[in-house]
């Protein structure tokens, strides 16, 4: 008899660029395609959109995909949406609901479903410092600190992240369970890009995160502008993220004091063109603050590249002991520019050995999924 074990659209679906989307992406396909003698996937859409892009992806041919009922207007929508399919359309019976944080309704518990997973990946959606106000993730975090024990399992993706939680939730650690993510999906990817970028034979340094605050990026920045020229003119820069919120005004107004001759700015990278990227450079830094897990750390680090990576952090606490890796505080500019220095002069590691470190860990998504699997078979057997 197979396990029946639902997900929401909402946690991967038109989450481009997302970490916790890729999360649920690939381990619900994984599920639906491995998984499909032993595990039924029931997928619930909030609207149409959701609903027409799982249908017509082959990927997820095996899902059985539930539209939510309509609610008028836009406050709790989706909230809303889930209690009243909850409350009165209780056709989908179901074993295990996995949710993700911050996508977790109140009252989930009303839910017609015998088990109740959660995968927090860390505590960011408290800690991180936030651009503007969101009632629908403070009414999620107000849930989970009051309700977590009518969860049957938590996940966190690291130790740190296990520890983060427990302090930001007040959920003891003993009720949580730490899985690492999957890492290797970018190692299948062709590298036969055409990308092109000023390098001019320069030492190619690529700087990965949006640009919000807590993304950290704005500390990369006002070091360079702060430089001499003649510290900056045997590297070429890239600055790889999104321009969103208030602070990419900050990040710009950095950079106009750079010269614009030895750095560029890309907001968007399709998957060929950013595997090439992050295998070609010199040096790969990732200076966010709050992260889960930071794929864009085990990317660059699948392929050998060198890293320059802030400490504490779940990647540090992971990768800190491994050739090419540097782990510091990058939380202010002081030190960026000597940190880059030792970084750069680090000797790469082979990729090979770094890939058989990361099976070794269980950070691949066929390991992540065959995880929950034993998760919820346990769970579906009490």
């Amino acid at each position: 008899m197979k396990i029946k074990v639902g997900f929401f659209a909402s946690s991967f679906v038109f989450r481009y660029a997302s970490g916790t989307g890729k999360h649920f992406s690939l381990v619900t396909e994984i599920l639906c395609n491995k998984y499909n003698s032993q595990v039924e996937v029931t997928i619930f859409c909030n609207n149409k959109d959701q609903f027409l892009h799982l249908k017509n992806d082959l990927k997820f041919a095996n899902a059985n995909l539930v539209l939510f009922p309509s609610v008028k207007g836009s406050w709790l929508k989706s909230s809303r949406q889930y209690f009243k399919y909850a409350l009165c359309l209780r056709q989908n019976k179901i074993d295990i609901l996995h949710f993700t944080v911050p996508r977790f309704y109140p009252f989930f518990w009303l839910f017609p479903a015998r088990n109740f997973v959660c995968t927090f990946h860390a505590a960011g959606d408290i800690t991180a410092e936030k651009d503007n106000f969101i009632l629908s993730r403070e009414v999620y975090n107000l849930t989970a600190k009051l309700f977590f024990r009518r969860l049957n399992a938590i996940i966190a993706v690291s130790e740190l992240g296990k520890n983060e939680i427990s302090m930001a939730y007040g959920i003891p650690e003993k009720l949580i369970k730490v899985m690492h993510v999957g890492t290797d999906d970018i190692w299948k990817i062709n590298l036969n890009s055409t990308i092109k970028y000023s390098r001019f034979g320069k030492k190619l340094i690529v700087i990965i995160g949006r640009w919000q605050k807590f993304k950290n990026v704005q500390v990369v920045a006002k070091a360079l502008a702060e430089a001499k020229p003649s510290e900056l003119n045997q590297y070429y820069f890239i600055f790889v993220g999104k321009k969103i919120s208030s602070n990419s005004n900050i990040i710009a107004q950095y950079l106009a004091n750079v010269d614009d001759k030895i750095y560029e700015t890309i907001e968007y990278l399709n998957e060929e063109d950013y595997a090439a990227i992050i295998s070609l450079a010199d040096l790969v830094i990732v200076p966010s603050l709050n992260e889960g897990f930071s794929h864009p750390v085990f990317d660059a680090f699948s392929f050998g590249t060198r890293l320059l990576i802030h400490a504490p952090s779940p990647a540090a606490e992971i990768l800190s002991n491994r050739n090419g890796v540097l782990a510091a505080d990058l939380s202010n500019s002081y030190n960026i520019l000597n940190l880059i220095y030792e970084a750069i002069q680090m000797p790469e590691n082979h990729f090979e050995d770094n890939r058989v470190f990361l099976k070794s860990i269980e950070a691949t998504w066929e390991d992540l999924t065959k995880n929950y699997f034993k998760l919820y078979s346990d769970l579906s057997d009490i």
